[in-house]
């Protein structure tokens, strides 16, 4: 399993793919979400810009000429609010294959992104997880990162 930067000139066709089943896998979860396809392009974009506005990066793990999963992390996401101000980094996406998890290859990716923020110079790094998604929730716990904010949500029709 390698463990590299993505390359948008070889991995843009394969990192929209993970998209895809990613955002597929999280609508399993929460339906209101909307599907893959419908979203790729906007989403591709949307992790460009931020990669780009908070010093941001994707990490990809490749198996064979396989994209296995990737993870993007930004290392200077700004505070939420005047009473939240802390500059941190921030994992937007964290996404394994399912014929490639359990195999360390979330941990690896993880490790990549800590390290890419440390070297920036961040601090914290926090992410959002959705609540349903135990599995996620299990893998992140079990790297020290605690809960800080629940968000709630309640449908009005």
């Amino acid at each position: 399993m390698l463990i590299r930067l993505y390359d948008p000139s070889r991995d843009t066709r394969a990192l929209r793919d993970c998209i895809i089943e990613q955002q597929d896998f999280h609508r399993a979860i929460e339906p209101t979400w909307p599907e893959g396809n419908a979203i790729v392009n906007e989403y591709l974009d949307y992790l460009k810009s931020q990669c780009e506005e908070h010093d941001g990066t994707v990490i990809v793990a490749e198996a064979g000429e396989r994209m296995a999963g990737f993870v993007c992390v930004v290392a200077s996401a700004p505070g939420a609010s005047p009473d939240d101000p802390v500059v941190h980094a921030w994992v937007h996406d964290l996404f394994v294959r399912p014929e490639y998890r359990h195999q360390g290859v979330a941990t690896r990716l993880m490790v990549e992104a800590e390290s890419f923020a440390r070297q920036r110079g961040a601090r914290v790094m926090r992410l959002g997880v959705l609540d349903r998604n135990d599995g996620a929730r299990a893998f992140y716990r079990a790297r020290d990162f605690r809960e800080y904010v629940r968000v709630l949500t309640k449908r009005l029709d």
